[in-house]
């Protein structure tokens, strides 16, 4: 890992980290969350296998996706549905594509089809979705579904005009925004920043919502650096654990702004700005 072991790290990280002064009183927290798990078999076992409470985001009707969903559950971990939804750019969606051409009733069985693909789910975040996560309609076909099952709902905020935790909000279903994106680049200096910028968010708001996906590398970063965070004084906990948290403590969760977007979709980072959902 570029040289760097855990004892690099916790002084990597303590300069910031303890005299960044909390603004709740709970114990920080972090929920990361792991994205498209369901195409390849070796890198989705080698992301379940990272220690702690981490949530899984398996793609619909993938050739892994089932198997690797019932193994993390019975690991312990949180699954929920990655959903693929309509992008700006027309990059593939795989199977379980949700757009805006689909009617109400389409999209509402395509959704249905693919939660009932992915075993244990209780929840679910967008794959994508720059377009349709700014249609507020079609939002709210889809928070139909998420309120009927009693899910929650992660905006991945890949659009800094995503309508779809406020549609969220308007149904009464839990929801979260994400924070930061681990691994808009598979290196360890650039997931190292990221990661940083996540431990800093989590003891300065008191609660951080990542991203990632099942690179080697973002694995074997993560492999190191999770153990920190007990010393840090940060509790990893799941995307569900953080809305319980919330709903006891009536934690103020960030209204992302995003900005500085990669040309890749969903590749962007947001900056939290303090509002009251």
């Amino acid at each position: 890992m570029k040289g760097f072991g855990i004892a690099a790290l916790v002084f990597l990280f303590a300069s910031f980290a303890v005299n960044a002064a909390p603004v709740v009183s709970h114990q920080p927290v972090m929920a990361i969350v792991i994205d498209d798990i369901g195409d390849n078999r070796k890198k989705g076992l080698a992301a379940i296998e990272l220690p702690g409470a981490i949530t899984y985001a398996f793609l619909p009707h993938t050739p892994h996706s089932f198997e690797l969903a019932k193994t993390a559950h019975f690991l312990g971990k949180e699954v929920i549905l990655h959903a693929p939804m309509e992008n700006k750019a027309g990059l593939r969606l795989g199977p379980g594509a949700l757009t805006h051409r689909h009617n109400t009733a389409e999209l509402q069985h395509i959704l249905g089809d693919g939660l009932d693909s992915i075993p244990y789910a209780v929840g679910m975040n967008n794959h994508m979705g720059s377009l349709l996560t700014e249609d507020r309609e079609k939002m709210r076909d889809i928070m139909r579904v998420v309120k009927q099952r009693n899910m929650f709902f992660l905006d991945s905020m890949t659009t800094s005009k995503t309508v779809a935790w406020k549609v969220a909000h308007e149904y009464g279903i839990p929801y979260l925004v994400r924070d930061v994106f681990l691994d808009n680049r598979q290196e360890w200096g650039y997931i190292h920043n990221q990661f940083k910028q996540a431990v800093s968010l989590a003891v300065t708001q008191g609660h951080a919502v990542v991203i990632g996906h099942p690179y080697p590398e973002t694995v074997e970063y993560l492999s190191e650096a999770l153990p920190i965070l007990e010393q840090l004084g940060i509790r990893l906990v799941t995307a569900s654990e953080l809305l319980a948290i919330r709903s006891r403590s009536q934690l103020l969760m960030a209204q992302p702004q995003v900005s500085d977007c990669d040309k890749v979709e969903g590749h962007c980072q947001a900056l939290p700005v303090a509002a009251k959902h």
